[in-house]
Parts: structure tokens; sequence; C-alpha cells
């Protein structure tokens, strides 16, 4: 009989296909004010968090779980790494990958069993996989497979989902009010499907910053919430002014930025 950890992965697999053929890669464009607001707000984050912690990509080995299309690896080769290696379930995807970025090492295969010896890569990185992944045990696997590859001295690059407080719910309702009367503010080109309706949202389960220790048990954490609500930024297509100021009330950001350092 498949174990839970198999049927996670065929879960995985035909949820990123339905995924792609609802045409949710189309709403995560520059096209979209959303989307640009929140990839150079994280961008911005990463950078900062990499500074204070000392971290130098020059020369660096990168590996990125759950890498997609690899426009995330793509922008660390810009930063400075040498080496960049992706691995992703869907199959479709990496040979995506493999058209748009010939300087990346693309892999088809599970994350929970990496076809890396220990201590390979000096970074190793995951946005978005880990909340993707609803089975506990395939999760911890990810976790300490990404853990095994990474040397001593080395970062796990963490970016995820967390919970909204109950609290945090209530204070997004007139943010929510006004975006239903003012569309046009936040209204984002390239969006929703070709019937006009948006598609199904993807299941995914959101990560306190206690379960991110409990991955990495070993590890020296540091990390800080990040990123103005997706909804929120694409009020930046009429006044960028206005998404940095609400990115800036901790309670309108949806995700966790860590930064995990092995023990040398």
């Amino acid at each position: 009989m498949p174990n839970k950890g198999s049927n996670e992965i065929s879960r995985l697999r035909a949820e990123y296909a339905r995924r792609d053929a609802a045409g949710l890669s189309s709403l995560y464009t520059y096209r979209n004010p959303a989307f640009a607001f929140h990839m150079q707000e994280r961008e911005w984050a990463i950078l900062r968090m990499l500074e204070e912690d000392r971290v130098n990509l020059t020369g660096a080995r990168l590996l990125e779980v759950g890498c997609g299309t690899g426009h995330i690896l793509e922008r660390f080769l810009e930063f400075g790494a040498e080496k960049a290696v992706g691995i992703d379930l869907a199959g479709h995807r990496i040979r995506v990958a493999k058209g748009k970025y010939p300087n990346l090492l693309l892999l088809q295969g599970n994350a929970a069993e990496l076809p890396f010896p220990g201590d390979s890569f000096d970074m190793a990185m995951q946005f978005m996989c880990l909340s993707s992944v609803l089975d506990p045990g395939t999760r911890q696997r990810i976790a300490d497979e990404m853990w095994r590859v990474v040397r001593p001295g080395g970062r796990i690059l963490y970016y995820d989902l967390r919970p909204i407080h109950f609290v945090a719910r209530l204070l997004f309702l007139p943010f929510s009010l006004l975006k239903k009367f003012s569309s046009s503010a936040f209204s984002s080109p390239g969006t929703g499907t070709a019937e006009g309706k948006d598609p199904p949202p993807t299941p995914v389960q959101c990560l306190t910053n206690r379960d991110i220790r409990a991955y990495f048990p070993k590890g020296l954490m540091r990390y800080r919430s990040v990123s103005l609500d997706y909804n929120l930024a694409g009020i930046a297509g009429t006044s960028l002014l206005a998404a940095q100021l609400l990115s800036r009330i901790p309670v309108l950001r949806t995700h966790y930025l860590a930064l995990i350092r092995k023990p040398s």
C-alpha cells in the first residue's frame, strides 16, 4: 500500500498541474502591480537580512527546493552566486525553466529525497514550498534534507506563509471594503482566467515561527514578518507610497522570512 509520503507527492503533482492549467501562473507577472510590489519588497527584505547576518553570496553554491520555473534562482545568480541548483516535482515547470535559464542546473525530483551528498551547498532555499505540503511527515523530511545538504556554517533561507491572527483579520476588513468599492485602485492587468473568474486557490498550511524552529531545531534562526497582503499590494498600481505605508503595519504582512545558520 502507498504510504502517506507517496500519496502526498502524488497530490502535489496533481495540484501543480491543476494550478498551471487554470492559468494561475499568468497572475504572477510584472504587469501586475501587486506582483511587482511583492517581488521588489521581498528582494529588499532578503538582501537586508543577508547583509545583517554577514552572508556574502559571491561564489556561493545554492539549492532551491520547489524551484518552479526558476526565476528566483536566476535572481540569486545576479546577486553573485556561482552555482544555482533547483529541484521541482513538476516536470513541465522544469522544462520551461531550462528553456529560460540555461545557466541553472535544474532537476525534476522529490525534495524529500534530494539526490545530493551532505554538505554540498552554502545555502538551501525554499519559497512557498513547505506550506504547499499538507502532510507533516513529508514536510519534515524536506526540511531534514535541506539541512543535510547544507554545509556547516551554511544557511537555510526560508520564505513562507504565516498564520493571520483573528484580530488582524478584523483589521483587514476596512481594506477589503475599500478594495470592493475602489476596484480600479487595486485592479491588476492580466489577472483572472480567460472566463474572467479567479481559479480556486491552492490549499496551503500556514506555518508559525515555532514550526520553523521545530523543522530546523539545531539551527540559529533570525526571522521577521514581511510582505504586504497580496490583495492590498495592488494599490501600488495607483500609489506606491500607499503600498509602502501599508507594508509597515506588521499585522498586514502575510509571510515569514527566516535565515537559519547551521552551526560549524
